[in-house]
């Protein structure tokens, strides 16, 4: 038998391999500052959007009406508040802030209250029925005004109330409550029931556990519900149009709107009466903002 020489199998070297594994060692090395790079691009025009249309109106709010047509982007020749002056004189906004803080905060007040105590009663006592009737506040939420605005405004007529400022007290309070139970009941879930036990051990009766233990745990979550019930009774326009039938108990937004019919093309003084209405939510905001990040979490982990 002849010996065959046998030869040894030639070892091909694969190209791809090391190519991919160097590709997906970059990737992972670059990944992080790649995320980071695009969610802050992300996150500065999604501002940008937000911030631009503001700093138009305040810049025009400092411009004239030539100066506005002329220059309608660009900066002010000078900063001047004349036009503040002028709109705070001229659109009576000295009474339409009056009418605003006083619809607004009135209509917070008595909300909140109310949320408050329908609240405590639906998170710490058990009785039948206690899940439905969370779920008949909370469905306050998804009924717009628009479908119950006629019977708002038969009833408001009939009760004398129509044209008054007290109309919009009265159904700002009704309507802020929904937002209030949806937001305390989760937080006054998450409070420990050691607490209200041991108050009630010392002969505290559940008015007082409610007043004076409980409820100023939730001093987050109450702020929380008055900037959102706030933001939107001071910002409210619909209402104010339909039930506000006299000049003398307009608030700012009608105010505004009223305004802008007299003055069309007086941006400026427009402007300038927006940034007046702006200022006292936005300072609101800035006071509470803490309390209302943390009342807004506390109440979404439990409830």
């Amino acid at each position: 038998m002849s010996m065959q020489q046998i030869s040894p199998p030639i070892q091909t070297t694969s190209f791809t391999e090391p190519r991919q594994s160097a590709f997906w060692k970059l990737w992972r090395q670059i990944r992080k500052p790649v995320s980071t790079l695009v969610w802050y691009a992300v996150m500065i025009a999604v501002s940008m959007v937000v911030l631009v249309p503001i700093i138009l109106v305040v810049l025009g709010s400092f411009k004239s009406v030539t100066e506005f047509f002329s220059t309608p982007y660009g900066l002010p020749e000078k900063f001047d508040f004349f036009n503040y002056r002028r709109a705070w004189e001229t659109a009576n906004l000295q009474r339409a802030t009056l009418n605003s803080l006083i619809a607004t905060s009135l209509g917070v007040f008595f909300s909140t209250v109310l949320a408050c105590l329908a609240s405590y009663g639906i998170a710490r006592f058990d009785f039948r029925g206690r899940s439905w009737l969370r779920l008949a506040f909370i469905g306050g939420l998804v009924v717009p005004v628009q479908l119950i605005i006629i019977p708002i405004f038969v009833i408001m007529r009939q009760t004398g109330l129509l044209g008054t400022i007290w109309s919009l007290v009265l159904v700002y309070s009704v309507l802020g409550i929904p937002l209030g139970v949806l937001v305390m009941v989760g937080f006054f879930n998450a409070l420990p029931r050691d607490l209200e036990e041991a108050a009630r051990i010392d002969g505290a009766s559940h008015f007082q556990i409610f007043a004076r233990i409980m409820l100023p745990l939730t001093r987050p979550a109450l702020a929380a519900v008055i900037i959102l019930n706030g933001v939107w009774m001071w910002n409210d326009f619909f209402l104010g149009l339909i039930l506000l039938t006299r000049e003398d108990a307009y608030t700012l937004p009608v105010a505004i709107m009223a305004f802008r019919g007299s003055y069309m093309t007086e941006w400026g003084l427009i402007f300038a009466s927006v940034i007046i209405s702006i200022m006292p939510v936005l300072i609101g905001y800035v006071l509470l903002s803490r309390q209302f990040i943390a009342g807004l979490t506390a109440g979404s982990v439990k409830g």
